[in-house]
Parts: C-alpha cells; structure tokens; sequence
C-alpha cells in the first residue's frame, strides 16, 4: 500500500504536503507536516528561477528530504497563464520524481481558506483579473474544512462580483485592510486544502487541467 492511499486503494488525506504557487502575484512555496506550515514567498516574475531555491530552504527547515513528502500540490487556476505552468511544470516534475501524487487545488478555494473572515462559513473568493475585472466564486465551508463550489467561477465587473456574493463576505489578497498578504499565504492554503480534502488528487500528473487568465490580460 503506498502513503497517501487506503487498503482498498482510495486516496487518504497526505501528512506531508508540498504546495507550488506560482499562479498570483502572491505566489509561494509551502511546506505542511502535520499540522506545522513552513512558508516561503516567491517573486512572481522570477518564480521560475525561485521556486527550486525555496523547496530545498524548507525542507532544511524541516529537517526534511524531497523523498519525505507525501504529495505535491498546485494551484490549478484561474491565474497567469505563464505562472500557472511554472508551477504546474514544477509540481509535475516533482510529483514524476519522486512517485508522489499531484493535487490540483483551484485557485479560489485557496484563496477562500487564506483570507476569508474567521468563522465564516459562506463567502466569496475574488482574485484581480486585470483590466478592472475580477475573478470570483462562491463559497461554503464544510463540516470537514473543506470549501464547496456553489456558484462560478466569473470573470466579471466587480458590481457583478458583488451580485455574486450575495451579501457574503469578499475574501481577497488584494481587498479589505490593505494589509500586505503573508508571504507565501496562497501556497500553504494549498496545502492545506489537499491535506484535507483528497477529491483534489489526480489519477495521474497528465491529468492536470490548467483554467488561464484571458489572454488579453495576461502580461506574463
């Protein structure tokens, strides 16, 4: 039987997750064991030369080796089509490496998780599309921690946006305090939503479908 699977062969939650974000400007590297998160911010247009770099500072810092992890993780979209296929050749990479299985986790979801208000269970997920529009989905958290997709994705004004939401709370790096986002918070929500949530395992890394940014507003 190997890590990351029960005895009839289904997938389990992995214990040591390895999260790839190259897909926003709030890009990272994270690494979950257990339910300790080691983080790492990434340089969005430089992330091709800084997500090796980032992987190996965490796993020192764990005291850990690549061949530790259980699964490497990904954010699967929407975002920058050149920052999702750094990560996604990254994570792709990896997961062929070293055996491990690869979870594509949407976007936002992530986002969801790292910003949305303490306590709230419904809320909506927002993401700058560039050009004065926004991506946005809809929102509930499950008993299990994990996010469920009730309406969208949208690439949409920001009125509709808040049509969307529907009196929901924003959740967004970008929106709400000003406050900078933490380095590296996208990437260890991804972790954490493929720790918890094993529908985000693929079958095979060939598997991952990538949701781009509309060219026209694409700058990568």
């Amino acid at each position: 039987m190997n890590e990351g699977e029960r005895i009839d062969g289904t997938p389990t939650c992995p214990r040591i997750v390895l999260a790839i974000d190259t897909a926003t400007p709030f890009g990272g590297v994270a690494l979950r064991v257990g339910e300790r998160e080691l983080q790492r911010a990434v340089e969005w247009r430089t992330s091709f030369r800084q997500v090796a770099p980032a992987i190996e500072h965490l796993l020192r810092e764990a005291g850990l080796e690549l061949a530790d992890v259980h699964a490497i993780a990904v954010p699967n979209g929407p975002g920058s089509f050149t920052g999702l296929r750094v990560g996604a050749a990254m994570a792709i990479g990896l997961s062929r490496v070293t055996g491990r299985p690869l979870h594509g986790v949407p976007t936002l979801a992530a986002v969801a998780e790292a910003f949305a208000p303490s306590e709230t269970r419904r809320v909506c997920a927002t993401l700058d599309a560039r050009r004065g529009r926004r991506y946005a989905a809809l929102y509930q958290r499950s008993a299990q921690g994990r996010w469920e997709l009730l309406r969208g994705p949208v690439d949409a004004e920001p009125a509709a946006v808040g049509e969307l939401a529907g009196g929901a709370p924003l959740a967004a790096p970008d929106l709400g305090s000003g406050t900078a986002a933490p380095p590296g918070a996208l990437a260890a929500a991804v972790a954490r939503l493929a720790a918890v949530d094993p529908r985000t395992v693929l079958a095979s890394p060939r598997d991952l479908s990538l949701a781009y940014a509309r060219p026209g507003v694409d700058t990568r």
